[in-house]
């Protein structure tokens, strides 16, 4: 029995994947978290929040140079109270790959928006991953 995969992704330059993110603000009032972000090969994104007023993320990735990626990805923003949408954000980075190809890091902007498309609030900060690898059992 052979167990085969896209571990190509981890050997390559490349942000596919699954990750451990972990996200700092720099703007004060926003607490940071670590959270689970799977990347396809072909460039997809799905995030988690940091808070289950916002919906996960989904969006892209690209290379844009040697081990620099730029990342785009949107979600959903809802009162708690309620469960009903009151927004939506959307988050961009630029990351570097580390060379050696396990974690990646660097700036990000997230905007907030109203219902209506009105930018609430823009907040930055620094994110760093590190890439996740299958654990054999003993």
């Amino acid at each position: 029995w052979t167990v085969t995969g896209h571990a190509d992704a981890a050997s390559s330059q490349s942000l596919g994947g699954a990750w451990n993110v972990t996200i700092d603000f720099d703007t004060p009032g926003f607490e940071g978290c670590t959270a689970p972000s799977l990347n396809t090969t072909d460039g997809g994104v799905i995030a988690a929040a940091c808070t289950l007023a916002e919906s996960p993320g989904y969006g892209q990735w690209v290379r844009t140079g040697n081990r620099t990626f730029e990342i785009t990805f949107v979600g959903q923003e809802f009162d708690l109270g309620t469960g009903a949408m009151n927004g939506t954000y959307k988050v961009r980075a630029r990351v570097g790959l580390h060379e050696n190809l396990q974690q990646f890091s660097g700036p990000f902007v997230a905007d907030i928006f109203a219902l209506d498309g009105s930018l609430v609030i823009s907040v930055s900060g620094l994110v760093t991953a590190d890439r996740m690898s299958v654990e054999s059992l003993p």
